[in-house]
């Protein structure tokens, strides 16, 4: 079986920072008014620090540490954020951080990550009594886009490189189905109060180049990586557009309005 594996880019993520950044904006203001007391918080998967920054931004009196297990994120966070910590760290290694956190916080990372059953708990565990742990991940298993890119890593030429052992680089509950359900009954045994809900972002982007330009950044990442050569690269995004243009077209003005689908959580310890 082969291991997908692949790096992230700072810089390319963030060409659409401001897109990228709304749902952890629009998280952040679900949290706890600042009551002027000092605050710790934890950014778990806090990539370039944007998201990281957003949380801290709540509260006059924060104390934020961003973790990440890509060290190029990390690396633009400390440059970008140097009044914060960041730290190199998976997240399966999240009982390694102190239980005193005021606030676990984690956006955009989940989708990334293995073994939620253990994972949200470890979280969980990270905040102390009347703090809150606040989540928001993208249902992948819902996106067409998602969709053709697993679908073309099993078609020739490209599936001799990746093949079906990289055709869903990411994780929910659910098995083929994204269960909510599942996420309430997870987190509310172990909360006081839980709330979940799902809001879809229409993300205006400039033509299939743009999509593109999205994709090379997040989703469609670890299927280039595995992909030996440039020339291949550009077949995969091709073969990507051709099947993405009779599911998306393109608005009046060149746009194609691409929707995402995401999960948030907001749980009361």
């Amino acid at each position: 079986m082969r291991i997908m594996t692949f790096t992230w880019d700072a810089a390319q993520y963030l060409k659409f920072s401001d897109q990228r950044t709304q749902p952890s904006r629009d998280l952040v203001n679900r949290l706890p008014a600042d009551d002027g007391m000092p605050h710790k918080l934890l950014d778990i998967g806090c990539g370039p620090g944007n998201s990281t920054a957003q949380l801290a931004s709540r509260y006059a009196k924060a104390d934020a540490l961003g973790i990440d297990t890509s060290a190029e994120m990390i690396a633009t966070a400390r440059h970008d954020y140097p009044n914060m910590t960041f730290q190199v760290l998976d997240a399966a290694e999240l009982d390694t951080l102190p239980n005193d956190f005021d606030v676990a916080f984690t956006n955009a990372c989940l989708q990334w990550v293995p073994n939620h059953r253990e994972v949200i708990p470890a979280m969980l565990r990270r905040v102390k009594s009347g703090g809150v742990a606040a989540c928001q991940f993208t249902q992948t298993i819902k996106q067409p886009a998602h969709t053709i890119m697993r679908e073309l890593a099993t078609t020739a030429p490209f599936s001799e490189y990746i093949g079906t052992a990289g055709t869903r680089p990411y994780h929910h509950l659910g098995g083929d189905h994204f269960d909510v359900s599942a996420y309430y009954d997870l987190i509310a045994p172990l909360s006081k109060h839980v709330e979940v809900w799902e809001t879809t972002y229409i993300h205006a982007l400039n033509g299939y180049d743009g999509v593109i330009e999205w994709y090379r950044g997040t989703g469609m990442r670890p299927y280039l990586a595995q992909l030996p050569d440039a020339n291949l690269r550009r077949e995969y995004e091709q073969a990507f557009v051709d099947r993405l243009r009779a599911l998306y077209p393109l608005q009046v003005d060149g746009t194609v309005l691409i929707p995402m689908p995401r999960f948030f959580f907001l749980a009361q310890l």
